[in-house]
């Protein structure tokens, strides 16, 4: 033991872990996350596996971020903070990690999000069979204070949730990404096999790009337990996005991978037909998306434009969805439990904020958006 440290009511001491290369490597991205990034590094420390090396990449934080990651004195953390990228260049933060790593596993945790303890130990045998290339579960929804709400499954089941055969997987996966990045695992050699992660120019992640890519090098492994935390919280680029009905990345990258794996997607009207009802898919729910942030934010003027946006689709679903929000905002409550219930990806619903409230101060949401695109 060297040096102390204090972060919050925690003592942080200096640690040496001599002994085996690591296994497994963390790739943690962040920016102002000081108020959880302290969490999601010590949900990596209490981690019953410890053959790990977490490199947390740092996009130019202001608010404390990188103290509070130097506070942690293991050699087996390394913090690299070398300019701003912004979302757009976020590979690049990906790959400063593993530039700086050498572990023939990669596992993701973003600066505000956090695992279970027994994450690593679950999913590091899945490795084992040569054939696996990605390990991913159960998915736990989280708010800004750290409380779980929800949960987040594949809405495939059998076979294709493990991608057997491979690439079977990816009519599923085309349609939405219910692979959080906090419960992924990959191998390297599969990840250097597609030329590492993919982030196709003007889209502001990586994650969905790249599983679509690893859906063709190999089997999955699925867990239907928890295996990672997402935090929910209003300085995401996920909840910001949602401010433009319009906003469809996926659009760019789509139309390559329908293309490209053509004939592992079988028989069908062809790639343009499959692709035109894909992106009407993801044009829906980015509406669908934002009336749900409507109703949470319970402006009137909000409520009423999508309502009509929604009813004058003349989309069947649409409409109906239109009119069970409405019904449900009238009486102070959304569409969220819908989604909890049926285990997608949902935000803290208005009812359960006033039952549970949490105060999301995060960050300054203004200087978050000016910053990261």
């Amino acid at each position: 033991m060297a040096g102390i440290a204090l972060h919050g009511r925690r003592l942080i001491r200096d640690q040496r872990h001599p002994g085996p290369a690591p296994l497994v490597a963390v790739v943690m991205p962040t920016f102002n996350h000081a108020r959880f990034v302290g969490a999601a590094i010590e949900s990596v420390l209490a981690q019953t596996f410890t053959g790990w090396e977490l490199v947390v990449v740092d996009d130019a934080s202001d608010d404390g971020t990188p103290d509070i990651v130097r506070a942690y004195r293991d050699d087996r953390i390394q913090l690299v903070s070398d300019g701003h990228r912004g979302l757009l260049r976020l590979r690049s933060a990906y790959e400063a990690a593993l530039s700086r790593s050498t572990a023939p596993l990669v596992a993701i945790l973003e600066g505000d999000d956090r695992w279970p303890p027994d994450k690593l130990s679950r999913q590091v045998p899945d490795f084992n069979p040569p054939d696996v290339v990605l390990s991913y579960g159960l998915g736990e929804l989280i708010d800004a204070c750290g409380i779980a709400y929800g949960l987040v499954e594949p809405p495939v089941t059998g076979p294709a949730r493990e991608n057997v055969p491979t690439g079977s997987i990816l009519p599923s996966l085309l349609a939405t990404n219910y692979l959080l990045s906090p419960t992924v695992m990959v191998r390297r050699a599969a990840l250097d096999a597609i030329g590492g992660f993919w982030q196709p120019d003007g889209v502001p992640f990586v994650d969905h790009p790249t599983w679509l890519l690893l859906a063709q090098q190999g089997r999955f492994a699925y867990h239907p337990a928890v295996v990672g935390s997402w935090r929910r919280h209003k300085a995401q680029w996920t909840t910001r996005a949602v401010s433009d009905s319009a906003l469809i990345p996926e659009e760019t990258y789509l139309r390559l991978v329908v293309g490209r794996f053509a004939d592992v997607l079988g028989p069908g009207d062809g790639a343009d037909d499959r692709l035109a009802r894909l992106l009407a898919r993801h044009r829906d729910r980015a509406m669908l998306n934002q009336w749900r942030r409507a109703l949470l934010a319970g402006d009137r003027s909000a409520v009423l434009r999508m309502f009509l946006s929604l009813v004058r689709s003349v989309r069947p679903r649409l409409a109906m969805t239109a009119l069970l929000g409405l019904v449900l905002w009238s009486v102070g409550s959304d569409l969220e439990w819908l989604q909890r219930r049926r285990h997608r990806v949902a935000w803290p619903s208005r009812r359960r904020e006033r039952d549970h409230p949490c105060i999301d101060s995060s960050a300054d949401v203004g200087a978050w958006q000016r910053r990261s695109i």
